[in-house]
């Protein structure tokens, strides 16, 4: 007589909650990609039935948010250090984003441009415009900065997890094409990229991300009254 299979145990009722549904969706798009993340398959991971993820989010873009708000999370965790080196802590906070998006490339590749509204975000923001103030802008020019320099730093940090995030093939072919491609173009109609093509960083060099924030910060600090 063959074995009966053995039931999965269930998850005990009341021990979901949203930090342990977040923690599972992150878990199944680094594993898997966006596409793998379902309420199906939040229910497998969980070993609770679909419908309990829904008492605690309403749709998967809500979910989303919670997610990205996750980033956030990993970026402030210990808490964001306020010195009295405010190019210093823009480094740092951009630096801390940064790392968070590329150890979750399938998630970062999609959410820069999205806002969490959630207290991990919350603070990635104040401590941002802290940052601004202490730099010696007012209000008005805090605000703008702050705008141009999260969103920048969002912007190729989603750039970056976008190609991490790509599969092996793809993301080599493209890395290649800048030794290759680019290389080989006729310098009587690309001059310019004829004379620097040995000197391109590659998409994927560690140097990029942070001469990007310095040249950020070097703007800021040219429309700082300390800088005038």
């Amino acid at each position: 007589m063959p074995a009966t299979p053995q039931r999965r145990a269930r998850r005990p009722r009341g021990s979901l909650n949203q930090q342990v549904i977040t923690d599972a969706a992150l878990r199944i798009v680094d594993g898997k990609g966006m596409d793998a993340l379902t309420f199906e398959a939040l229910g497998r991971e969980l070993e609770a039935h679909p419908t309990a993820i829904y008492r605690h989010f309403r749709h998967k873009d809500e979910l989303l948010l919670a997610l990205v708000d996750a980033l956030h999370a990993e970026a402030t965790r210990g808490g964001l250090p306020v010195t009295d080196d405010w190019e210093a802590d823009l480094r740092a906070v951009a630096g801390r984003i940064h790392d968070a998006f590329l150890a979750h490339p399938h998630l970062g590749a999609l959410v820069a441009a999205r806002t969490a509204r959630r207290p991990h975000e919350f603070e990635v923001v104040e401590h941002i415009l802290g940052c601004m103030r202490r730099a010696g802008l007012d209000e008005a020019e805090a605000a703008r900065c702050y705008r141009v320099f999260a969103d920048a730093v969002l912007a190729y940090s989603g750039m970056e997890a976008a190609l991490h995030a790509l599969p092996d093939s793809a993301r080599e072919a493209d890395l290649r094409s800048w030794q290759t491609d680019y290389r080989s173009l006729p310098p009587e109609q690309y001059p310019h990229l004829a004379a620097t093509a040995d000197l391109i960083p590659p998409l994927d060099s560690r140097d990029n991300f942070p001469l990007l924030v310095e040249l950020l910060i070097s703007a800021i600090r040219s429309r700082s009254v300390y800088g005038r």
